[in-house]
């Protein structure tokens, strides 16, 4: 017998994470590779877990948690999924680059990381890891792995992800350059309730501006996660009235913080499916064309089947 889907959950609580990584420190022309430097993986994991503790003695606690770019070092891997798996929570993270020294070049990746018991409201001993990618990298970052000796290349992923969070919604990814790919925001039109960027962007306004502009054209709720050394985290929704817009922003340079956000899921879903036929809309009106491939409060089954998986790629 199949069983029936459970219904979207009307809110999501979201906890985004601001650390303040030092990039000039952390990844240091001299060590002759781009790995994030001892002292530097230090302080990122105290960082990492007096945010997780934050969050963790929030009254509402977060069910999915986001960190930076390259915010995670990689020795820190099994103890931040076990930090994960005690909130029984899924995040997201930028993790510190993938190294291939046969072929010398770097991936920039992140991480979904889905406890076991998710959605039993129970802790977990272990999470299910599932790896996306960077297909663009910046230009100060390109140029950056061409200042080591020899020089390393940056490795690209041409997929594009959308991952299905059961009753929180799909969600499409993107790392930092990516956000600003317009073909890659059209895939996502339609197809996603939440579009989440993990960045390490010194350039705030102009990803403000992109989040604004991404809300009402892919229509859906976009969550900006950047490096506290830059501030600029926010999270904009395509609210009818202006001042609901923007429901979080941090402004300002080497700002560590810890919050959690609601995200409108279950009327945002009525907006996308052209349902949102109040006198007085909540949302703002669809974009011309707009389509949407999601079925109406459809979401995966409880179970090992409802682990984020990649539904379509694009090379």
């Amino acid at each position: 017998m199949i069983s029936e889907k459970p219904a979207l959950v009307e809110v999501l609580t979201l906890g985004v994470i601001q650390t303040t990584l030092d990039s000039t420190a952390a990844w240091n022309t001299d060590s002759g590779e781009p790995k994030i430097s001892a002292s530097e993986d230090s302080r990122a994991w105290h960082e990492i877990r007096r945010a997780m503790r934050a969050l963790a003695d929030h009254e509402d606690q977060p069910r999915i948690i986001l960190l930076p770019e390259l915010a995670l070092p990689r020795t820190r891997l099994d103890d931040f999924e076990r930090l994960v798996c005690s909130m029984n929570a899924l995040a997201i993270v930028g993790v510190d680059y993938r190294l291939d020294h046969r072929t010398k070049s770097a991936r920039n990746e992140g991480l979904v990381l889905v406890p076991r018991n998710f959605w039993k409201r129970t802790p977990s001993r272990y999470a299910a890891r599932v790896w996306f990618g960077k297909r663009d990298p910046a230009p100060a970052e390109a140029s950056g792995f061409k200042e080591y000796m020899p020089p390393w290349a940056f490795h690209s992923d041409p997929n594009v992800y959308v991952f299905d969070a059961g009753p929180y919604g799909r969600i499409g990814v993107s790392i930092c350059y990516d956000f600003m790919d317009i073909e890659r925001a059209l895939l996502y039109r339609g197809r996603v309730h939440h579009l989440f960027v993990i960045a390490y962007n010194r350039d705030v306004k102009l990803f403000e501006s992109l989040a604004v502009s991404l809300s009402r054209t892919v229509f859906c709720n976009v969550v900006v996660c950047n490096t506290g050394y830059f501030g600029g985290s926010l999270v904009v929704s395509p609210y009818y009235n202006a001042f609901k817009r923007v429901g979080y922003s941090v402004d300002g340079g080497k700002v560590f913080t810890a919050q959690c956000v609601p995200l409108p899921v279950r009327d945002l879903d009525a907006a996308i499916h052209g349902f949102d036929t109040k006198p007085k809309a909540t949302y703002k009106h669809l974009p011309p064309g707009f389509t949407t491939s999601i079925d109406h409060t459809a979401a995966l089954p409880e179970g090992p089947s409802a682990v984020p998986v990649p539904l379509f790629t694009s090379d």
